[in-house]
């Protein structure tokens, strides 16, 4: 089971900042790239958050040397395969819709107001 909780790192340049520390059955598996701030969205998600800030400080402090080695080298990728939209939709036999086309069926849509809560951030232990 992937879970997660904030961590304390002592960085190269000897400054400690708090990452996002993930593990899979245990086994730490990524951390977040760039230290994290807290957050909330009302007073009580950002007290929480604080909170779990704090308790990152009674574990012991991390280094990037803690992660697993795969995770902190950036390999290129190889791109030279992909394809363009264009040529997949050649590949399928798929006419690219006509601009026209394109203009009817946004002019069907009904336009719907949709807000969107910012995703909760679920911790466990």
């Amino acid at each position: 089971m992937m879970t997660w909780e904030y961590r304390v790192f002592r960085e190269e340049d000897g400054t400690y900042v708090i990452r996002e520390v993930y593990y899979d059955n245990g086994s730490i598996v990524a951390c977040t790239e760039k230290a994290v701030t807290p957050m909330g969205e009302s007073l009580e998600e950002l007290q929480k958050d604080i909170e779990w800030f704090k308790e990152a400080l009674e574990l012991p402090v991390l280094t990037l040397a803690d992660i697993p080695s795969h995770l902190n080298k950036q390999h290129p990728k190889d791109r030279s395969k992909n394809l363009s939209l264009e040529q997949v939709r050649a590949e399928l036999g798929l006419a690219k819709p006509s601009t026209r086309h394109r203009h009817a069926q946004r002019k069907s849509v009904t336009p719907v107001l949709v807000t969107a809560k910012k995703s909760g951030r679920v911790r466990v232990r």
